[in-house]
């Protein structure tokens, strides 16, 4: 049995099993098991959804992701994701040039409608080996799907500024406004 480290306070007399739960936001809401960081967020080792600290349990979205609606954030400003164009150069190259013919700098997250976006996009466009059809805006994105800016960048790249972008906004709910900055 997992024990999470780092009791909650001199109140809590024995605190939960972090294996008591069946994910981390369930342990967080609870908030009787051990922080072993003492970061605020509760057995960050059980599998998503997850929940940060102080996050409340009304919903927030209605995201087809598994992650529940009330462990996700929405702020007012615009979120800015950021690629390396040195660890990324065809993809980030894509999304300035595509910005650069006009498609829109500002987007919305829409993972809903992902896998219709793409097949949106890429009809028509035959896949080629070692290469991904790489879209912009993307298809996680409410402006995503037809008309996109399709271009063939190498898997590994693609896969890498994709990789990046799914981690910085997977804390942020459908909807959420973001731009890519390329530096």
């Amino acid at each position: 049995m997992l024990v999470c480290a780092g009791l909650l306070g001199p109140a809590s007399a024995s605190a939960a099993a972090c294996s008591d739960y069946p994910n981390q936001a369930a342990a967080q809401r609870a908030s009787d098991t051990r922080d072993a960081d003492a970061d605020g967020v509760y057995c960050e080792s059980l599998p998503c959804p997850c929940l940060k600290p102080g996050a409340g349990s009304s919903p927030d979205d209605q995201s087809s992701e598994p992650t529940p609606r009330s462990s996700c954030r929405r702020i007012r400003r615009t979120v800015v994701v950021r690629l390396d164009d040195d660890r990324w150069p065809l993809t980030t190259d894509h999304i300035l040039d595509a910005i650069r013919s006009g498609e829109r700098r500002i987007l919305h997250l829409d993972r809903r409608h992902a896998d219709q976006h793409r097949a949106e996009a890429t009809r028509g466009i035959p896949t080629r080996r070692g290469f991904d059809r790489d879209e912009y805006p993307p298809a996680f994105s409410r402006e995503g799907g037809r008309g996109a800016d399709v271009r063939y960048v190498r898997s590994s790249d693609n896969r890498g500024a994709g990789a990046s972008l799914g981690s910085q906004m997977r804390p942020y709910c459908n909807g959420q406004r973001f731009r890519v900055r390329v530096f």
